[in-house]
């Protein structure tokens, strides 16, 4: 059924390029943070709130088919497992009397599912002011960190500006299930949750490689054998497989990698061959294939220490950077104050890192904080910087 809300994202999708303020609700929800939240409240099967492209379960749910307008638990009772969703925040709207959006309706809705049977696991803003928090929830799971999230598939930066590198805000996970025995909340770190996600994806892709290595070897190495890959080289799932053998161009410039395979596939490709503006086809299907297999701890594909070192580095700069220009950009109107900022606050920042492990985070909520009369001498600023840290040292 198409409505107001599914033809405005078909029209977006058609655009031949993007504005990382048209997102909106259609930030992804990364891998490695599904699988980890798949780990801990799965098995999660039913995808609740999809554009038919980003669907992390084998059964979904689009916009045309208005989840609100859906009986879950019968589909859950079919599929022997629980529903995910990563809900779309925009103001609520109607097409024929049905709800189409709105946290409020998708809470309610929610809440008349769970009393139907069956288990409904929410990545959600831990914004417990709002008048949707779900108060009644079975089970909430603070996440300590902010999180992020990967632009949509169709996403086309329409500048350099726009060059993609997460939404990032304070995350719960909610859990709907009326059966629940556990705690009625708790908290669990960022960087635990994503590392099972990681340990859930590398047993998937392992069987994965066990299944379709007879496919490999030759399709890959042989065309490419500057590589250096090893025959194990495809360790993805099925559809991921089949989508890479049929690939014939992979994207070359900083920008086209940084869209569409964000920042750890740029981060491969920079700390390989440095950060240039545009990659070989080679160079670039070198950082795809060790970004899939993992930046952190390469299996498959054989990389120098001191390169993966590299990698994680830029990876964090980049992560780190973009949170500071984003509140920067809020912040500052005029483009030269905010490149002046950018550059202050980035120095601060990586001493104060250094010096005390202060977190990008930390850092940001201190200065915002500060007068902003000491934001135009780096040495008031330090000082000031280190009496905020005193005080929460203290405190």
């Amino acid at each position: 059924m198409s409505n107001p809300y599914s033809l405005a994202l078909a029209e977006q999708k058609q655009l031949s390029s993007h504005k990382l303020k048209e997102v909106g609700d259609q930030w992804r929800t990364p891998d490695a943070l599904f699988w980890g939240i798949n780990a801990r409240f799965g098995p999660l099967v039913l995808d609740l709130f999809t554009d038919g492209e980003n669907s992390k379960c084998p059964a979904f749910y689009t916009v045309e088919d208005n989840a609100l307008t859906q009986d879950w638990s019968a589909k859950l009772g079919e599929l022997n497992g629980a529903a995910f969703g990563n809900p779309p925040y925009s103001r609520a709207s109607q097409h024929e009397g049905q709800q189409v959006t709105g946290m409020s309706h998708i809470m309610n809705h929610t809440f008349q599912m769970r009393e139907l049977g069956g288990r409904y696991v929410f990545l959600i803003k831990a914004a417990t002011s709002e008048t949707w928090w779900p108060e009644g929830a079975d089970h909430v799971s603070f996440i300590r960190g902010r999180i992020g999230f990967d632009t949509p598939s169709w996403f086309i930066p329409a500048d350099e500006k726009q060059i993609p590198t997460g939404a990032f805000f304070a995350g719960a996970v909610a859990v709907f299930d009326k059966k629940w025995r556990g705690p009625a909340f708790d908290y669990i770190d960022r960087e635990q949750l994503l590392a099972q996600g990681d340990a859930f994806l590398m047993q998937i892709r392992r069987e994965a490689a066990l299944l379709h290595h007879h496919i490999q070897p030759q399709s890959i190495s042989e065309n490419n054998p500057t590589l250096n890959i090893s025959a194990q080289l495809i360790n993805e799932s099925p559809e991921i497989i089949e989508k890479i053998m049929g690939e014939t161009e992979l994207p070359l410039t900083k920008v086209q990698i940084l869209a569409k395979g964000g920042v750890h596939v740029w981060a491969c490709a920079a700390a390989a061959f440095g950060d240039k503006p545009e990659f070989t086809f080679n160079e670039s299907k070198y950082a795809h294939s060790w970004a899939a297999d993992s930046v952190e701890n390469p299996e498959f594909v054989v990389v120098p220490v001191e390169t993966i070192s590299t990698a994680l580095r830029l990876i964090r700069m980049h992560k780190e950077s973009d949170a500071l220009q984003t509140w920067i950009n809020s912040s500052f109107n005029d483009p030269d104050v905010r490149q002046d900022m950018l550059q202050r606050f980035s120095t601060l920042m990586r001493e104060f890192e250094e010096d005390s492990g202060l977190s990008t985070g930390d850092f940001i909520a201190i200065v915002m904080n500060i007068s902003r009369d000491t934001y135009t001498n780096i040495r008031m600023l330090r000082s000031q910087v280190r009496e905020a840290m005193e005080v929460l040292a203290n405190e």
